[in-house]
């Protein structure tokens, strides 16, 4: 973190020598409460037009493009009154209004935002509404997590288009891919911005929301696949008090109390808490299967001016769950699995797999004025895991009877982060320049211990599973006495011009990097003679262009580029591998239609990954260009495909067609293929993708004569797949559907909500490293909650 020391101070002197200028026909100013404190998020509109903000941490807000004349301006907030004010807007100037809010004594809502005018800085790191991006983002907000009754990702991922579960490691945590190509565990998954490895399950009520930025994103991650990013917005502190409750209980043992609780800690009310806190435990449609988790969050927030905030989040999270090793089928085809009933387990309740997060982040903000702010952010994260695994062999004999083996490892992860951004606006000429300057800094750290790894003797049956197998057992506190590291530092720059009265729109952007990654030694006698770390420098740029023909819609095009550093061959150690690269071109329309109720994007992409490092399994040796082979090792070999493509079109929604009828829904057109690789036929589908995949879920609350009652509904669709890239016609998944439907009622403080899924009952599956993992049967899951 020494790195970043010097460019955090660059960033500071050269924010404070720059003079912000103000837009023409803007309003400004700052909503505070009744105590005189700041109000973030509050929604601030000029009636019947497209022209709105929202508040910052400061309460400080600013609208630009405003007709002259006299308009009204509408001002709400939750924990609110609503308010409104008439306000002169004159020609080329600037006028600046204060407000102080009601505080209400009725039922606190959650906040819905919808459409495009929702803004993200987590995943972005700038404060821009989705409208003005030349990308794809999409999120996925409180309303929907709710009404879903969601207590997993993939409950989640289903609801954005391009975005698809392949698998499980042995239930422990989730695989995804995105646009066509798989998500990288160690660097696509994020945390308020912050590296978050994948290794457990990660979803959890402290939660706000969950962005997706489709495609490449190096320019703010460094190596990264070139699909996107999944971040994870937690809940914040919030000036006022709020107390909310639940219950969840459910088919298959499903009992899961939490609470979420916020306020202000002082009578100045510029102390704030939240605190949520969960515990689930659950058996499963699988036999044996069953989970236990506990998760605690909070966060405290000091706003030591009316400029500056420090925020400490901390996260606790244990998860403990009976290894699930998925099914095979009988005969080798997917028509075969039919034979096998889905609740069928073929692991042993011993063999089990631990995950534990401990995680720390700071973040200090400090806003200049209402066009200057910097932020650092800086994190620390624990993460542990101990899998006890049993996996299955494809080897059924006549009567059904497979080997199985299994392994143990213990296996650490420290994760340092730093980061410093600049935010801010300037105007020179006919310009306007929304800029992003930063730089951040990761350092990872991942030790194992105890690996073992044996056959498990004789056979288990598919059709009459017997259990009692003793399974490997856990060794004691004995680590490696070396650990592997990984050091990432970035800095980056980008941006995005307005001109012709913010009509049209210009992105450049670029981040240079510096990649290392080697051994850390405990002793440093134990260094071989001959050690080398893998060093990179990629230099990433992107582009884009935005057109608004209206204010409330947008045509943009883009171009990015990623990165993945492979560093040595796996089976060959003293071999560099060069990196994955990617490169994508995006076009797309975004707007919010029919009077601004329903926010849509449309995205056509195409991606070419070259250098794919892939890697497969041959009793003799491969006729094709390859890294390695071990003919004496299970005959594993390692190769480079010079080039693997994904193409598609992408279509987005989400809204509120009427005050009681909300809608949303994704579909995605993906054709993810092989170009050109020695092991496979071009042509060829890439593994776990779906050509179409299309959902929608709508809910509608009852006005009058059941007013206090709302139902959902929703269908989820997946088109046919390969579980493998040698497209198996006889291991080619089905096209299947799910669908959902949600019966709630409300009254007062209290709300009661049925869910049930996959109500027709489908047997559906997911297929990845040789294996079949069933998905949930019909299940129902009814909410009690309690809100104050």
């Amino acid at each position: 973190m020494r790195a970043l020391l010097p460019i955090s101070l660059v960033i500071l002197v050269f924010s404070g020598q720059i003079l912000a200028q103000d837009a023409k026909n803007t309003i400004k100013g700052t909503i505070k409460d009744g105590n005189g404190q700041p109000v973030p998020f509050v929604n601030v509109m000029v009636v019947g037009s497209p022209f709105g903000a929202s508040t910052n941490d400061f309460g400080q807000f600013s609208i630009s493009g405003v007709p002259a004349g006299t308009v009204t301006v509408a001002i709400s907030s939750i924990g609110f009154e609503t308010m409104t004010r008439e306000v002169v807007v004159e020609n080329g100037k600037t006028t600046t209004i204060d407000i102080a809010l009601t505080q209400t004594s009725k039922q606190l809502g959650e906040v819905v935002v919808l459409g495009q005018k929702r803004r993200t800085s987590s995943a972005t790191k700038n404060d821009i509404e989705l409208i003005d991006v030349p990308m794809s983002i999409q999120v996925v907000g409180q309303d929907v997590i709710q009404q879903q009754a969601v207590i997993d990702l993939k409950d989640i991922v289903r609801n954005v288009s391009g975005l698809n579960q392949t698998g499980s490691y042995n239930g422990g945590y989730q695989f995804f891919n995105s646009r066509g190509f798989d998500m990288n565990n160690w660097t696509n998954f994020r945390r308020n911005g912050t590296l978050l490895w994948n290794m457990g399950n990660h979803y959890a009520d402290f939660y706000e929301s969950v962005e997706f930025l489709k495609g490449p994103a190096a320019i703010l991650y460094g190596d990264v696949a070139p699909g996107g990013i999944m971040n994870f917005v937690t809940k914040k502190p919030l000036n006022y008090d709020y107390r909310r409750f639940e219950l969840k209980v459910g088919q298959y043992g499903l009992i899961r109390p939490s609470f979420d609780i916020s306020g202000p800690l002082n009578e100045k009310k510029n102390v704030l808490y939240r605190l949520n806190a969960t515990y689930e435990k659950s058996e499963s449609f699988r036999d044996k299967v069953e989970n236990e988790t506990l998760m605690l969050a909070t966060a405290v927030q000091w706003r030591i001016s009316d400029k500056t905030s420090w925020m400490i989040e901390g996260v606790l999270k244990d998860d403990n769950r009976v290894g699930d090793p998925g099914l095979v089928s009988p005969d080798g085809t997917f028509e075969g699995l039919s034979r096998i009933p889905v609740s069928t387990f073929l692991g042993e309740k011993g063999a089990t797999y631990a995950y534990n997060n401990k995680s720390a982040i700071s973040t200090l903000k400090h806003y200049f004025n209402d066009k200057w702010n910097v932020q650092s952010v800086i994190s620390y994260t624990y993460t542990g895991r101990t899998p006890l695994n049993i996996y299955i062999n494809n080897d059924a004999d006549a009567i059904g009877n497979i080997t199985r083996y299994q392994y143990f490892f213990k296996q650490r992860f420290d994760t340092w982060t730093a980061s410093v951004d600049l935010n801010g606006e300037f105007i020179t000429g006919p310009l306007k320049h929304k800029v992003l300057i930063g730089a951040d800094f990761v350092d990872d750290e991942i030790r194992m211990g105890g690996f073992l790894s044996e056959d498990i003797p004789g056979t288990i049956n598919l059709y009459n599973p017997q259990y009692g197998q003793e399974v490997l057992r856990a060794l004691p506190e004995i680590w490696d006495p070396y650990a592997s590291f990984t050091t990432r530092t970035g800095i980056y720059a980008q941006d995005q011009i307005a001109v012709a009265n913010e009509k049209l729109h210009f992105l450049i952007g670029l981040r240079y990097n510096r990649y290392v990654s080697g051994t850390r030694y405990d002793n440093a006698s134990d260094k071989p003679a001959d050690y080398q770390e893998v060093k990179e420098n990629p230099l990433v740029p992107r582009f884009g262009v935005v057109y608004k023909p209206r204010p409330w819609m947008s045509v943009y095009a883009s171009y990015a580029e990623s990165y993945e550093v492979n560093g040595f061959d796996w089976i060959q150690v003293n071999k560099m591998i060069p990196p994955t690269k990617g490169k994508q071109f995006e076009v797309g329309v975004k707007g919010d239609f029919f009077e601004q109720k329903l926010g849509v994007t449309v995205s056509a992409f195409s991606i070419a990954k070259t250098d794919a490092y892939g890697w497969g399994y041959s009793d003799t040796e491969p006729t094709f260009e390859y890294v390695s082979w071990t003919p004496d090792d299970g005959s594993w070999f390692t190769y480079l495909a010079p080039k693997h493509q994904s193409q598609g079109i992408e279509l987005d929604f989400n809204g509120r067609i009427t005050d009681n009828l909300k809608v949303t829904g994704a579909a995605s057109y993906i054709v993810a293929q092989v170009i050109d690789d020695p092991g496979f036929p071009k042509g060829n589908w890439l593994p776990n993708q779906p050509r179409e995949m299309a959902n929608v879920w709508v809910s509608y609350k009852f006005p009058r004569v059941m007013k206090g009652f709302d139902v959902g509904y929703g269908a989820f669709y997946k088109g046919a797949f390969y579980a493998g890239l040698d497209n198996d016609p006889l291991n080619k998944a089905k096209a299947n559907y799910t669908m959902d439907a949600s019966l709630g009622y409300e009254f007062n403080n209290f709300r009661a909500q049925l869910n049930v899924s996959n109500c027709t009952n489908r047997k559906n599956y997911l297929g990845s490293y040789g294996v079949w993992e069933p998905q949930w049967v019909r299940r129902a899951v009814l909410s009690l909650s309690y809100k104050f």
